[in-house]
């Protein structure tokens, strides 16, 4: 798909080669390039008898695939030769380029070898660069086994978000910390537990947020009998700095164009500060498209995040030095103001700095 000003054009591509992989639902399919350039391919839904584990990458400027170790297809629930996970549907999983190498993380799904029905509490890790998986195996207990829920990176560390089995469902988040190798199951709730939701993780000023859309909600009361979700179509994110969700653009009084309730939504984010949706199911499946600005979130691409003094009068000759974040700009140009009206003085209310700035940069400016 191309997205255009004025224009949205989708165009169906044949891949390369006669190795490509079979059809499938509920995988796992990743970018795992700053370009774009590279989509890993794990597991998923064949059939209602057939659970794949089989691991690709996509060259998407050649438009070739290319299937990791030698397996054949595997339509009989088996496991992996080449130290995949068992076979499953429904997982979480994200890729994160940090210390600790560019890795897909995969977390739990639905599936098992021959027609087992388990829900997993595993965490794998595939390194992009050496092509080969890693069980991580914690020093204290995972949390339970799930499906349906959403793994996403930050800071060394995984979260967990939601997810079902066959006993509960989940409105938490846990966190695994890639250093200690430590499970943590913090007070972070966000209502009614909701899983088979979309979700993304966006960089963000001062702290990244999460955002997620739709995906089914239920709440049960102890001993009530079990029965399927309501699909629903709010929105929530979270602020990684806060540890707080909020809901936002879920009311359709106010939004009239909002998505219906649906799950399995694809999410994607663009840096014109816009969230993209696309499709999902809800007793059909969809091919909509939909885009909400989010900018209001989100914020600007570089804030100030303090300056010394920070109170109190400056005058010529004194020395302010100005801390941010996301100065990328030749000349970084501040502005000063007496009480709510700017200076009327032109020469006194600009100076230009010259110079590239990176994140965390000391800018000293000489008033």
């Amino acid at each position: 798909m191309r997205m255009g000003p004025a224009d949205v054009i989708w165009t169906k591509e044949n891949a390369k080669g006669d190795d490509n992989p079979l059809a499938r639902t509920q995988h796992v399919a990743l970018t795992v390039s700053k370009s774009g350039d590279r989509v890993f391919l794990f597991g998923g839904h064949h059939s209602p008898k057939a659970r794949l584990n089989d691991t690709w990458i996509l060259n998407v400027k050649e438009l070739e695939w290319n299937r990791i170790g030698k397996e054949n297809n595997n339509l009989t629930n088996q496991d992996s030769s080449i130290g995949a996970p068992a076979p499953r549907a429904n997982a979480g999983a994200c890729f994160y380029d940090s210390e600790f190498g560019k890795k897909v993380y995969v977390m739990g799904g639905h599936g098992g070898v021959n027609y087992a029905r388990l829900a997993f509490n595993d965490l794998f890790s595939f390194d992009i660069e050496t092509e080969t998986w890693e069980k991580l195996e914690g020093i204290n207990n995972a949390p339970e086994g799930r499906g349906g829920h959403s793994l996403f990176p930050n800071n060394g560390k995984l979260y967990v978000y939601g997810g079902w089995n066959c006993e509960m469902q989940y409105t938490n988040i846990c966190i695994f910390d890639l250093e200690k190798k430590e499970w943590s199951d913090p007070d972070i709730f966000n209502g009614i537990p909701r899983w088979n939701h979309s979700g993304i993780l966006v960089e963000a000023i001062p702290t990244w947020k999460y955002f997620i859309f739709g995906g089914e909600c239920l709440e049960y009361n102890e001993g009530a009998q079990r029965s399927f979700g309501a699909y629903v179509n709010s929105s929530c994110y979270l602020d990684l700095g806060t540890d707080k969700w909020t809901t936002y653009a879920s009311n359709p009084e106010q939004f009239a164009n909002m998505p219906s309730a649906r799950e399995y939504s694809a999410m994607s984010y663009d840096q014109k500060s816009k969230l993209i949706l696309y499709g999902g199911w809800n007793n059909g499946w969809y091919d909509d498209l939909y885009t909400l600005n989010v900018a209001k979130i989100v914020g600007p691409s570089y804030a100030i995040i303090s300056s010394d003094p920070a109170l109190g009068q400056v005058s010529g000759g004194d020395e302010l030095v100005i801390k941010g974040r996301g100065f990328q700009d030749q000349n970084i140009r501040v502005f000063f103001t007496c009480g709510e009206k700017p200076v009327d003085n032109p020469t006194k209310q600009t100076i230009e700095v010259p110079g590239v700035y990176v994140d965390e940069t000391t800018i000293t400016c000489i008033t």
